[in-house]
C-alpha cells in the first residue's frame, strides 16, 4: 500500500498549499478486494474498495475472444488513436483481436472483511458496457451496449496473514510540513465475481487488504 498512501498524501498536500495557512489532522480507513481471472481466451479483473471518507466503489473489466490471422487487406484504423492489429511474425502475417470487451464501475458499494481477512464480500450495482471487437474487419468498438447489473464479489483468504506499516513526510522550510503514518494487513485470496450475464468468473489470483492512516499537515 506504499504507493496508494503516497498518492493520497500528494493529493492532501496540494490543496492546503493552494489554500494558504492551514493546520489539519485527519485519519481514515480503507479496505479492498482484488481478483483477476484468465483462461480459454478470457482475461478480466475486478477491484472493489471502500474508503471511510468517500464510500465504496468498484472497477471491473473483461475481454473474451481470440487473436486470429487477418486476411490480406485488413482495414486500417479509423484514426491514429485506435488500436492497430499486431504483427506477430517476421513475415507479412497480421493478427487482430476478435471478441468482446466489457468494462464498468460501481459506486455506493458495500464491502465487508472479517478481522483477520478470512472472508470478504462486496455487493452493489454496476454499470457495464460491452463492445464487440473485430480488428481484422476494422471494428474497434466505440458503440457499447450498456446495462445495469447486480455486482457480487466474494473472497476467501488463503495462506498467512501479512502486515505492513510505514510513514512519509514532505517539508518546505517555513512554508509546509506534512507527515503521515499508515499500517494494515493483507492476505492472498481465492474468490469469484458475478455481474449479470456478462461476467461470471472464478479468480485465478486475488487478495484482500485493510489499512488505517493518520496525517498531519501544517502550511
Amino acid at each position: 500500500m506504499a504507493v496508494p498512501m503516497a498518492g493520497l498524501m500528494v493529493v492532501a498536500i496540494a490543496a492546503p498549499v493552494l489554500a494558504g495557512p492551514n493546520v489539519s489532522n485527519t485519519s481514515g480507513t480503507g479496505r479492498s478486494i482484488y481478483g483477476e481471472w484468465s483462461g480459454d481466451g478470457t482475461y478480466g479483473y475486478v477491484f472493489a474498495g471502500e474508503e471511510s471518507n468517500y464510500g465504496g466503489f468498484a472497477d471491473i473489466y473483461q475481454e473474451a475472444g481470440e487473436w486470429v490471422l487477418c486476411e490480406s487487406g485488413t482495414p486500417a484504423p479509423v484514426d491514429k488513436d485506435e488500436p492497430t492489429p499486431k504483427d506477430t511474425t517476421p513475415g507479412d502475417e497480421v493478427y487482430g483481436f476478435v471478441g468482446t470487451r466489457t468494462y464498468g464501475y460501481a459506486t455506493k458499494l458495500h464491502l465487508t472483511l472479517s478481522r483477520r481477512l478470512e472472508t470478504g464480500t462486496a455487493t452493489g450495482t454496476a454499470e457495464l458496457y460491452t463492445e464487440t471487437i473485430d480488428e481484422c474487419a476494422g471494428v474497434y468498438g466505440g458503440d457499447p451496449v450498456s446495462e445495469t447489473v447486480a455486482l457480487n464479489v466474494t473472497a476467501t483468504g488463503v495462506g498467512p496473514l501479512a502486515s505492513f506499516r510505514g510513514s512519509g513526510s514532505y517539508k518546505i522550510p517555513s512554508e509546509f510540513n506534512g507527515h503521515q503514518n499508515y499500517r494494515g494487513t493483507e492476505r492472498q485470496a481465492t474468490g469469484s465475481v458475478d455481474a449479470g450475464s456478462a461476467i461470471n468468473a472464478t479468480f485465478t489470483f486475488g487478495y484482500m487488504n485493510q489499512v488505517t492512516w493518520t496525517e498531519h499537515i501544517n502550511s
